[in-house]
């Protein structure tokens, strides 16, 4: 007769010898599998390339709408220069807030100032590729737009304005 500690110990006993056998068939199958599908193939010159974001020197602007100065929508307006960040994030209607940071690999990476009670906070705005990509040399340039954004093609009059004050307060 088992001892009432050696009764606990049974199903697992026979759970492990019933699923013995199929795991190791699963896992039969996963090699064969792994070993029955090529590599992908890169050249050298693809393997030696960097992908790197486009955002090159200049203004932008970006709005969650395509139409300008939509009440309800957030916009943010900004300058690039030599991979340094200043603008501002605003709501037609409404106060703005400004920030500075860096364009990193993926991401905006920024410190944005709330406008009332001047404390500072971490935020990150995705970068998105936006087109085909372009090579010079070993690095990639990929256009890039901002994750949840869509390029405005001109800056109105309280762009601007969100821009001088920010770049005034702000820029580094």
């Amino acid at each position: 007769m088992l001892k009432s500690n050696q009764r606990a110990f049974l199903p697992w006993r026979t759970l492990v010898k019933q699923l013995h056998k199929p795991i190791a068939g699963l896992f039969v199958a996963a090699g064969l599998v792994a070993v029955g599908v090529p590599a992908p193939v890169q050249s050298s010159e693809a393997a030696n390339s960097t992908e790197r974001p486009s955002m090159a020197d200049g203004v932008y602007l970006y709005g969650q709408s395509a139409e300008p100065n939509t009440v309800g929508s957030e916009y943010i307006v900004f300058e690039v220069n030599q991979g340094e960040v200043v603008g501002g994030f605003y709501m037609p209607n409404s106060s703005f807030d400004c920030f500075y940071g860096t364009v990193q690999a993926d991401q905006l990476a920024l410190t944005v100032i709330d406008s009332y009670e001047q404390t500072r906070h971490p935020y990150a705005v995705a970068l998105a590729s936006t087109g085909n990509v372009a090579s010079a040399g070993n690095e990639t340039a990929a256009p890039v737009g901002l994750e949840g954004y869509q390029r405005l093609p001109q800056l109105s009059e309280i762009d601007q304005r969100v821009l001088s004050t920010c770049k005034a307060d702000h820029g580094r």
